[in-house]
């Protein structure tokens, strides 16, 4: 098995940088950094062929977009049927996140609705679903962090 390679403290900088603002330009990354733009074009080509850098993403204010509630969802499914359960789940729009968990729940969800009724709904037709044997949901009140990757 390949050994991945550390991360540098140039490599960390540029992807701090990048981290805040994925679409910084070259030419602003030296400003902040002092290094040529051949030294930043070589390392991020470097963090892409590696998979540091898996590809860029548009991050959306999911309030301006009507999207004002946020739940967490847990449910308990028949363990045989958790992975097509979860496989299912990953089409529904609403659903931002899915994480198949240990203890007591079978899975989490991290789900986004506009109003309360199609909170309701949701829940309504997962805990239909044959599988599924349980869900807890809670309302998120407020975010205090929110990102699916550890920054750098």
């Amino acid at each position: 098995m390949k050994k991945e390679k550390a991360l540098d403290e140039i490599d960390r900088n540029i992807l701090r940088i990048l981290q805040g603002n994925a679409r910084t330009s070259y030419r602003e990354i030296q400003d902040k950094l002092g290094i040529s733009i051949g030294t930043i074009h070589n390392r991020i080509s470097k963090l892409k062929k590696n998979s540091v850098i898996e590809g860029y993403t548009l991050r959306l204010n999911n309030e301006k977009l009507g999207y004002k509630l946020a739940f967490l969802i847990r449910i308990n499914c028949d363990g045989k049927f958790t992975e097509e359960i979860l496989n299912d789940l990953t089409q529904i729009p609403e659903v931002c996140s899915i994480f198949h968990t240990t203890g007591e729940q079978s899975a989490a969800l991290i789900c986004r609705f506009k109003e309360s009724d199609d909170v309701h709904e949701f829940i309504r037709n997962l805990n239909q679903k044959e599988y599924i044997t349980r869900t807890n949901s809670n309302m998120i009140l407020k975010e205090y962090k929110n990102t699916s990757f550890v920054e750098i």
